[in-house]
């Protein structure tokens, strides 16, 4: 199994997000997912962002509930931090460029101009 970092994230979100702040997954829910859930789960248990009981029943996962620890929401809140701070410096690294091209175009082009002049004259 390869690890999917967003999965991972979706599944502490989908946690935060609940009412009760857990999670409750059983087979017939994700009958297609639910084994790549669980390992994912696991490792999120081991980071220990998550508390998990699992349920199994004829040698695979029935059910699964989840619930988030503290670190896990600290984890979430980090997260948050750094995707507002990638938006301001999307947002000063704009503002960067139309000022540089505000002063290409209102300084530095009509300066090139009179110099081109001035060599040809």
């Amino acid at each position: 199994m390869k690890r999917d970092k967003t999965l991972m994230v979706e599944i502490l979100l989908r946690i935060e997000l609940s009412e009760r702040n857990e999670v409750y997954i059983d087979r017939d829910m994700e009958p297609e997912m639910i084994d790549s859930l669980y390992d994912h789960i696991k490792l999120l248990g081991q980071a220990g962002y998550v508390t998990y009981n699992d349920q199994p029943a004829d040698d695979q996962i029935h059910a699964i509930w989840v619930s988030l620890t503290n670190k896990g929401y600290d984890y979430l809140e980090e997260i948050e931090a750094k995707e507002q701070a990638n938006k301001n410096l999307s947002r000063a690294k704009g503002i960067l460029s139309k000022a540089t091209n505000w002063t290409m175009t209102n300084v530095a082009s009509p300066l090139l101009a009179e110099f081109t002049k001035s060599l040809i004259l």
